[in-house]
C-alpha cells in the first residue's frame, strides 16, 4: 500500500490526477472533482504484466498546448466568428469560453474536443512523463496536505 500525495492517508486504489502539469497519485476522496488521468485498481490484485501495461499507459499523458487561449481566439477571429456564435455552435456558455480564451480556466477534455472540431485547431499534445516526475512512493516524503496545514 502507498500513501496519498495530498492527504497522506493509506490508499489501495490510486487515482492519478494532473495539477498544473504535475501528476499526483491520490486517494478517491482527494480525486473527487479533479481531472483524473488514470485510475489504478487494487495493486495487489494485478498481475505483473497488467502492472507494466498500466505504467506504460500512464507514461503517455495528454496535455493542453501552451497559450491555448491565444490559439483559440486567433482561430475564432480568423473565421470571423464572435464568441457568442462559437458558444452556440458548441452548446457552451459564452462566459466559460471567455474565461478559457483569457486562460483563466483550463478546458476539460469534452470542451477541448468541441473547440478543436469547431475551430479546426489542435489543442492537445501527447507528453511523456519521465520517471523523475512520478511519485517515489516513499513514506519519508512530504505530502501537499502537510504544507497546507
Amino acid at each position: 500500500m502507498e500513501d496519498c500525495e495530498l492527504c497522506g492517508s493509506r490508499i489501495d486504489a490510486a487515482y492519478g490526477i494532473s495539477v498544473d502539469g504535475v501528476e499526483l497519485r491520490v486517494c478517491s476522496s482527494c480525486a473527487k472533482g479533479k481531472r483524473i488521468v488514470y485510475r489504478e485498481g487494487d495493486r495487489a490484485a494485478k498481475s505483473g504484466k497488467a502492472q507494466a501495461a498500466a505504467r506504460q499507459k500512464r507514461a503517455e499523458e495528454i496535455e493542453i498546448v501552451d497559450n491555448y487561449g491565444v490559439k483559440i481566439r486567433k482561430a475564432r477571429e480568423a473565421l470571423r466568428l464572435p464568441l457568442k456564435v462559437v458558444a452556440e455552435m458548441i452548446n457552451e456558455k459564452e462566459s466559460l469560453l471567455a474565461r478559457v480564451e483569457k486562460e483563466e480556466t483550463l478546458p476539460n477534455e469534452a470542451l477541448t474536443k468541441k473547440l478543436e472540431k469547431a475551430l479546426n485547431i489542435k489543442l492537445e499534445e501527447r507528453a511523456e512523463i519521465t520517471e523523475e516526475r512520478r511519485s517515489s512512493g516513499r513514506k519519508d516524503s512530504a505530502t501537499l496536505g502537510e504544507f497546507i496545514n
